[in-house]
Parts: C-alpha cells; sequence; structure tokens
C-alpha cells in the first residue's frame, strides 16, 4: 500500500448540514447539505462562480461558515484547524515547494504525522513508485511537465494517509492521455486508503470517469446531489442537463395544445406529453430535450421528433462528426453523427434530423425547467 493506515470503506464519514457562507453582502453557498461516506468519491461540478471552490475551502478549514455544521465521522470539524483534520488537499495550480526535489516535496507534506524517518522515507518512495514518478526524485518543480507536477501535488495529498481528500481541478490544464492516467490513479489511491474524497471539476467528462456521486452546484446551491450516472441519465432539469453533459442538451418548447414551432412530433410523442403533464398536473409548456449525441440523420424508423435545418458547418469530432445546422426557429442544432454519414452531406443543404421518443427528456417549464416523469 503507498499510504498507511486505510479506513473501512462505507462507514461514516464527512457530514455537511445547512451550510451557508456569505462574503459581505454576497451568498456564495446557501443551505449546503451532502454526505460522503469513506470510500466514496464526490464530484462537484457546476458553472464558474457556484462555490465549488469556497466550499472545498470550508471543508479544509481555511474558511469558517456562516451557518451550519460540518462534521466527520461524528466529531465536530468547526472549530478544528486544517491541520487537525486529517485533509488532504491539492488546489488547481498544483502548489508545490519549488525550492525543493520532489522527493522532498513530498517528505515535507508526511512530516506533520510525526512519524520515524526510515518508514516515512519508505513510504515516499512507495508512493513515488505508484504514481509512476520514482525517477523524477531528486527534480525541482521548474523542470516538471505538467502531468509530472500533478502527480507530486497528489502525491503530497496521500502521503498523509487522509481521512478526507479534497481536490480543486485535479485535472486542468493536461493532456489527453495525462488525464486519463491521472484520474485512474487518483481513483486508484482513494480506494486503497479508503478515504471519503471531494473533487472539483467543470469538466463533466472527469467527473463521470471517476466518481460514485455527483453534487451539482448552480449559484450557491445544490441543484441536484446522488449516483453519478443516474444525474447524467436524468437530470433533474436542464440547467443540469447542459453541466453534466460536454455537449449539452437542445431544448425545443411545445405549447399546452401540442404545438412546437420548427419541429414535427409524432402522434404518440403528442399524446405522451400529454400524459406527463397531466400526471404531474402541470399547466406551462413543455421542455423536451435532446442530446446531440443522439439526434440522428440516418433514415428513420419511427421518429418522435422531425426537425428540418440548414447545414451550416462541420467539425470533425475523432471517429464522429459534429453537424451544425440552423434551426427553422433561428437556433444553433449540434448533432454527433457518424464521419461516413456526415460526408454524404453538402454544405448549404437543408437535413433532416430526427430523435427517437426513447431518448427524448421531459420537462415542465419555463426553463430551467422541472423533470417530468412517465
Amino acid at each position: 500500500m503507498p499510504t498507511s493506515g486505510a479506513y473501512a470503506a462505507g462507514s461514516p464519514g464527512l457530514a455537511v448540514r445547512d451550510v451557508d457562507f456569505s462574503r459581505g453582502a454576497a451568498r456564495i453557498l446557501e443551505r449546503v447539505t451532502f454526505d460522503v461516506p469513506r470510500g466514496r468519491l464526490v464530484a462537484v461540478v457546476g458553472p464558474s462562480g457556484a462555490g465549488k471552490s469556497t466550499l472545498l475551502s470550508i471543508l479544509a478549514g481555511f474558511e469558517r461558515p456562516s451557518s451550519g455544521t460540518i462534521s466527520f465521522a461524528g466529531t465536530d470539524w468547526r472549530n478544528l484547524s486544517p491541520s487537525e483534520r486529517a485533509v488532504g488537499m491539492s488546489f488547481d495550480d498544483a502548489a508545490l515547494h519549488e525550492h525543493l526535489t520532489v522527493r522532498a516535496n513530498i517528505d515535507s507534506a508526511a512530516l506533520g504525522r510525526g512519524e520515524p524517518s526510515d518508514r516515512r522515507h519508505d513510504r515516499v518512495k512507495s508512493l513515488m513508485r505508484s504514481l509512476g514518478i520514482e525517477h523524477l526524485a531528486d527534480r525541482h518543480p521548474a523542470a516538471l511537465s505538467a502531468g509530472e507536477r500533478r502527480r507530486t501535488a497528489i502525491a503530497r495529498v496521500f502521503i498523509r494517509a487522509p481521512q478526507l481528500v479534497l481536490l480543486d481541478e485535479p485535472f486542468a490544464n493536461l493532456d489527453r492521455a495525462n488525464r486519463f492516467t491521472i484520474r485512474q490513479m487518483v481513483r486508484e489511491l482513494q480506494r486503497s486508503t479508503g478515504a471519503a474524497a471531494v473533487v472539483v471539476t467543470h469538466d463533466p467528462t472527469d467527473a463521470l470517469a471517476i466518481a460514485d456521486d455527483m453534487l451539482v452546484l448552480v449559484r450557491g446551491e445544490i441543484r441536484a446531489f446522488g449516483p453519478a450516472t443516474t444525474i447524467a441519465d436524468r437530470p433533474p432539469d436542464l440547467e443540469v442537463a447542459q453541466l453534466v453533459d460536454d455537449l449539452g442538451m437542445h431544448v425545443i418548447e411545445v405549447s399546452a395544445d401540442g404545438r412546437c414551432d420548427g419541429a414535427r412530433l409524432s402522434p404518440a410523442l403528442v399524446g405522451e406529453i400529454e400524459a406527463r403533464r397531466q400526471r404531474s398536473g402541470a399547466t406551462t409548456p413543455t421542455l423536451v430535450g435532446m442530446r446531440p449525441w443522439q439526434i440522428r440523420v440516418d433514415d428513420p424508423q419511427a421518429p418522435a421528433i422531425e426537425i428540418e435545418a440548414k447545414l451550416l458547418a462541420c467539425e470533425p469530432a475523432g471517429v464522429f462528426t459534429d453537424l451544425i445546422a440552423l434551426r427553422p426557429d433561428g437556433r444553433t442544432l449540434r448533432a454527433r453523427v457518424p464521419r461516413e454519414r456526415a460526408q454524404e452531406l453538402p454544405i448549404g443543404a437543408t437535413v433532416r434530423f430526427h430523435i427517437e421518443e426513447r431518448d427524448a427528456h421531459f420537462f415542465a417549464g419555463p426553463w430551467p425547467g422541472r423533470r417530468l416523469d412517465p
């Protein structure tokens, strides 16, 4: 094991209750409540200014909440200093000591544990080996790549054998290969120690790759919290849907009598929308969400929604191509389709896009909507 003192996964961990935080007259966080058991990783996502980094600072003990409680395994943390909380934290800039070598950077983070130097040095060496930076032990941060700096910062977090891990944008500014590798390393280290973890990221792909649970912050309030895959598959509203998918979600508005400008709806879909409206008691127009990667241009079998739009551009996306088109209502449509299919479509052509009912999401308006369940 690269760090000592593994914790029992699933046992009581972090408990945050009704936390508020203000700076002057500005309310940053409002009634934030969630739990992170040991061994579980929560990804915090949200737009800039939502309060994500402030939440980490409060959990670490650098800021005090205006009200509410924070505890870990039943111990009240409100009056504990950062060093007393057994927290390992990494900021988005990696925050290394530039005058120290990689080995010394990691070792300095372990000094507060008061363990014998030979045992501490063995743990440093083991952790460097686990993170693939043992050969960099005598280099200074200025001689490291972005990925090597990030691995060193992560080593500083886990060498403390923390009961709570806090990572602020740990994958920022990394190339694709490094992102994949470091995501895997973070998850493996967190699981091996059994620590609870809270990871802030602006990238929904990163969040879904590593998280057990997802917490979506919007304007300082929790808009969604629960299993990450559930929130991604069934977002509670359209704003959350935009935040948990890197391609976002397109929206068409269907009036109470089933009319829709710029799109054709199948009779079956109109009936489904009406049934959902009646069951939920909704009286406002229905907002139908469509994910770009589920919009198709092949011959439809049983389309629920059809939209004819003028093709403006084709953007390569690996083995796929993003089609950018202008909808009749003046909005832009993006559809991610197989590259071979996109090559058949000339720029300027009117393309018939469609989506199947099973891929549509239904929300009661107005924006950001409220999910209409079956």
